[in-house]
């Protein structure tokens, strides 16, 4: 396997991983955004809320 990086913020950046999407021997990794990554982080912190329904999340939510 080959691993590389492409800076898909440039137009030819863009347009290499536009044709290599159309290939079928090639699989493209996203690697997520910031806010995944932090998303991520925080459930592996075991910083989550727990709900009993979608009602009591709602509730925690918008505090209504």
């Amino acid at each position: 396997m080959t691993y590389i990086t492409i800076d898909d913020h440039t137009t030819e950046g863009e347009k290499l991983v536009a044709f290599l999407k159309t290939q079928n021997y090639i699989e493209i990794l996203e690697e997520p955004n910031a806010t995944t990554k932090k998303a991520i982080k925080d459930v592996e912190a075991g910083k989550v809320k727990k709900t009993k329904n979608p009602e009591d999340l709602f509730h925690q939510i918008l505090g209504k």
